[in-house]
């Protein structure tokens, strides 16, 4: 993953549109409505996005190729979680490591 993907990037696109491409399949849209602090330390940053997606199609868990208009193309890995009001719900769980500081 590149520094693209730090947690304040993915801050700064809360209420945003990310496609997930799919074979066979349009993009299905998910919007990134939470970025959710983990146990960060200075080597290392934890965090979790989680994404609501359309009612009418639910992913499956795994890696996907992700787009997003300020972000680029990245894969990520999506776990469907319990549906809200809202609909289908996902996560992306991540643990970087973070480049020591001289």
């Amino acid at each position: 993953m590149s520094e693209n993907t730090a947690k304040s990037n993915f801050a700064a696109q809360v209420h945003t549109k990310f496609r997930v491409r799919l074979q066979d399949r349009l993009p299905l849209e998910l919007e990134l409505y939470l970025v959710e602090d983990g146990h960060s330390t200075s080597t290392q940053e934890q965090f979790s996005l989680l994404f609501h997606g359309p009612r009418d199609f639910n992913l499956g868990q795994g890696t996907f190729e992700i787009e997003h208009e300020a972000m680029g193309r990245f894969p990520l890995f999506l776990v469907p979680l319990e549906p809200d009001q809202q609909g289908p719900r996902y996560q992306a769980v991540f643990n970087r490591l973070l480049k020591k500081q001289p």
